[in-house]
């Protein structure tokens, strides 16, 4: 079997290449966010959480498994606040005014984290027809 080193690949592939090899796969991307780069700390944590389900399905397997999965970062991070997180595939929200908040897309999952202590909020009004359960469905990554 032969394998290529990345320097290789470097000086042979061009970069277009190499960028569309590593862009593949599906990233999260921010709808909507307040706070000094929250939403990207998000996004980031999103894109992790899916790479870990395709290395370890069993760790990253349920809706509720990511959900734990962000609670537990954000706690590490942001130790002062506490925050909600909403999580489904059909979901409305009105005008969220609150220093630290993220509306983020990954494969038609949409996840709204919002701080609900350490901060002031005007209005957060969700509509959902997703059903409880389905957080515990497998994830469609």
């Amino acid at each position: 079997m032969l394998t290529a080193s990345p320097t290789h690949i470097l000086q042979t592939e061009s970069t277009d290449t190499i960028s569309h090899i590593v862009l593949k796969a599906p990233r999260a991307h921010v709808i909507e966010s307040n706070g000094d780069g929250f939403g990207s700390y998000i996004e980031r944590l999103i894109n992790v959480a899916h790479t870990t389900h395709q290395s370890f399905p069993n760790l990253m397997h349920t809706l509720n498994d990511l959900i734990n999965f962000i609670h537990k970062e954000l706690e590490r991070t942001y130790d002062k606040y506490q925050f909600s997180i909403i999580a489904g595939n059909h979901f409305d929200h009105e005008q969220i005014l609150s220093s630290h908040f993220a509306l983020i897309e990954h494969t038609g999952i949409k996840i709204l984290i919002f701080s609900s202590i350490g901060c002031s909020y005007k209005i957060i009004s969700t509509t959902t027809t997703d059903n409880i359960n389905d957080n515990l469905r497998s994830l469609p990554w």
